[in-house]
This record gives structure tokens, sequence and C-alpha cells, in this order.
């Protein structure tokens, strides 16, 4: 599903350079469930902005489901209409209701009718376990309740690639679990996602694969077990003696 080669992404800061993503080459396979860890800076979430083309490219590939984002001919507007992302802080439409943010992009993007729309958000919005909040607003649900209504918003795009940015990272601890919960059934789902996590425990039940990254470097790439238990790189032991 997704192939990435040698992708570099650099940030020029004044006087100094920095490779935000240093020469990193993976693949993940349709269905896959892939948990990015690492400090914070260590170039995750800007590997997760390049995957939905939120980010030029320096060096490097990726290619999608076939496309290729790096050829000037891919259209990313069009791209991104298959790419669903959930970021850390929610961005719903504070001026629109629970149901007006999730059809909007329906509407507009997808072209479907009002009608149709409000059948797949409702849909969702049931899948996520909020369907009594359709006419609330944003100001008025919690930061889980927010998280869920933003993955049903991505999810009534049809998505063939899910992409979490620390999710549940800006929610206070007992909201943690409904989030994590609505992550885990899509997992089981056989949906394709990637998700920047520091939730250790859900990367022990849910991941495929663990991808470890520090300085922007991809230092470690393995299963849950191996990677908890028989790290072989230095850095990622240290690290992990640090949170477990």
């Amino acid at each position: 599903m997704i192939k990435v080669r040698n992708l570099v992404k650099i940030f020029e800061q004044g006087s100094q350079v920095l490779r935000a993503v240093d020469n990193v080459s993976t693949d993940i396979k349709q269905a896959e469930v892939v948990v990015l860890i690492g400090p914070s800076g260590s170039g995750k979430s800007t590997f997760l902005r390049c995957l939905n083309a939120l980010e030029e490219l320096d060096e490097g590939s990726i290619c999608i489901d076939g496309v290729d984002l790096a050829d000037s001919k891919t259209n990313h507007n069009l791209w991104r209409r298959e790419v669903g992302m959930v970021f850390q802080h929610f961005n719903l439409f504070p001026h629109l209701s629970v149901l007006e943010n999730l059809c909007l992009a329906q509407q507009v993007v997808r072209k479907r009718s009002k009608r149709e729309s409000e059948e797949k958000a409702r849909t969702l919005l049931a899948k996520v376990g909020i369907a009594e909040k359709a006419s609330e607003y944003p100001r008025r649900l919690s930061g889980g309740q927010q998280q869920r209504v933003a993955i049903a918003r991505a999810l009534c795009m049809e998505p063939k690639v899910m992409l979490f940015d620390e999710p549940t990272s800006a929610l206070d601890p007992e909201m943690v679990g409904e989030v994590l919960d609505v992550m885990k059934q899509l997992a089981k789902e056989g949906m394709t996602m990637l998700c920047v996590s520091h939730e250790m425990g859900f990367a022990r039940e849910v991941a495929d694969r663990i991808l470890f990254f520090d300085q922007g470097r991809l230092l470690e790439d393995a299963a849950p077990a191996q990677f908890f238990e028989q790290a072989s790189d230095p850095r990622v032991k240290t690290f992990l003696k640090q949170i477990l």
C-alpha cells in the first residue's frame, strides 16, 4: 500500500539546517497497523505529514496505492481525498454542528447529496459511539468526544489509509481509552493505519509493526514483541528504559 524510499525532509532555521526526516525507507502493507514511536522532535509527525503531502519532499519518494507523491503530475488535493488524517487538536469547525462538520467535505469534495452525506455521517457517529451528539457544537463536547468526531469525519471520506498524529496526547487521561477503543475497532476491521503515539499499551496490543524514530532517522522497524523485548539499537533500549 505504501512504499517510502530514501525520504528526506529538511527545514532551515536561520543558518541551521535540520534534517527532520533523514533518509527513511519502509513499506507498509494493506490492512497493516503501524505505530510510530520516539522522543519529541524525532521526525515522527513530519514523516506522517509527508505521507499526506502536507510537507513537500526534499529527496526520495513516496508511493501510496500506486500514486507517486513526488511526481509533478500528481494532484495533491485530489490525492488527499484518499488519505484520512486525525490531528492532535481535533481541528473541528467551531461554528458548525457535529453533523455539519461531517457533511461539509462529503458534499464539497465527494459531491454527495445532503441526504447521502447525512446518512453516512450518522452511521459513522454511531460507529464511534456518539450518535446522540449530531446536533451539538464542538464546544459542548469533551475532548474525547471531539476526537471521535474528528475520526468519524475522516472516515466519511472512505479513505484508503488513516493517519493519526498523537490523537490522544491532548486528552485528559480518562478520555484516552474511548479514542483508543475506536482505533482498535478500525484496526480489527482491516483499515491501513499509521499512528504517532506515546501509548505503549496500544502499540503492544494493536500494532503489527513499530517504527522508532530518533533525530529524523528510522532506527528500528520491528514487530511489537521484538521491539519491546529484543530491540537491537542501543538508543531504543535507552528510550524504553526511561518510559516503561
